[in-house]
């Protein structure tokens, strides 16, 4: 997330939430989050209601069992099994190979990702979270930095609620469509917008690189000549 350019707004939407890695970084913003997929909306719920102490009483998951060995609630059940193989798009049950063996521990449910969470809590509790499409960010005239982070056309075909079933065209029209700050990311050979290259990254595949792109937009001053105009006709 290092690469994409610092928010210019207040506010920040991220209409495809995700883990919300942008929104992480800035936690002090005024934070909207839209998710579709309903475990990881209420996720998202239990975070911002959950108290430190409580994330740090999730226990670990037996390398050879599953989330259901532990007596937790379904959303904290949800929050391990997402830390339970490395970029999954859904909770997992049981630890993955990776896991297993203890390649790189603190990348998955433990000690280090419990801290990790329970010091972030405080800083997004007066976060917002909306369950339901994009569409439902729709904040006509307020000026915001709008973070698009949306299943990939091409790669994002094993989300739950996967690119097949996005209109692309109608995605870019909504993105060209948002007021202040929009930031749109994809992977190279998307043309649902004139992406530029941003970077190459690892994959969590030995050797696989993805080529990362990325769709840049400012509407402040189109937005305020529109206003002045609607002002002058008033």
């Amino acid at each position: 997330m290092r690469n994409y350019p610092p928010p210019e707004h207040d506010t920040i939407f991220e209409p495809f939430a995700g883990s919300a890695g942008y929104s992480l970084r800035y936690p002090d913003r005024k934070v909207v989050l839209c998710e579709r997929d309903p475990q990881i909306a209420a996720v998202w719920r239990f975070l911002l209601r959950v108290r430190p102490d409580e994330i740090h009483a999730i226990p670990d998951v037996p390398l050879d069992g599953t989330v259901d060995d532990l007596l937790i609630c379904e959303e904290a059940k949800w929050l391990v099994g997402l830390w339970l193989n490395r970029a999954a798009a859904r909770p997992r049950r049981s630890p993955s190979k990776w896991m297993r063996i203890g390649i790189r521990p603190g990348s998955f449910w433990g000690e280090r990702v419990r801290t990790t969470i329970a010091s972030q809590l405080e800083a997004i509790r007066h976060w917002r979270i909306i369950e339901d499409d994009y569409r439902a960010c729709e904040k006509r005239g307020v000026q915001a930095t709008w973070f698009v982070d949306a299943p990939y056309q091409s790669a994002g075909r094993h989300y739950h609620y996967s690119s097949a079933e996005i209109d692309y065209n109608e995605l870019a029209n909504w993105c060209r469509s948002r007021p202040g700050q929009v930031i749109v990311c994809e992977n190279e050979g998307a043309d649902w917008l004139p992406f530029e290259r941003l970077d190459s990254v690892k994959t969590t595949r030995a050797g696989r690189r993805s080529k990362e792109v990325v769709w840049l937009a400012n509407h402040q001053a189109n937005c305020k000549t529109a206003e002045k105009d609607a002002n002058a006709a008033a």
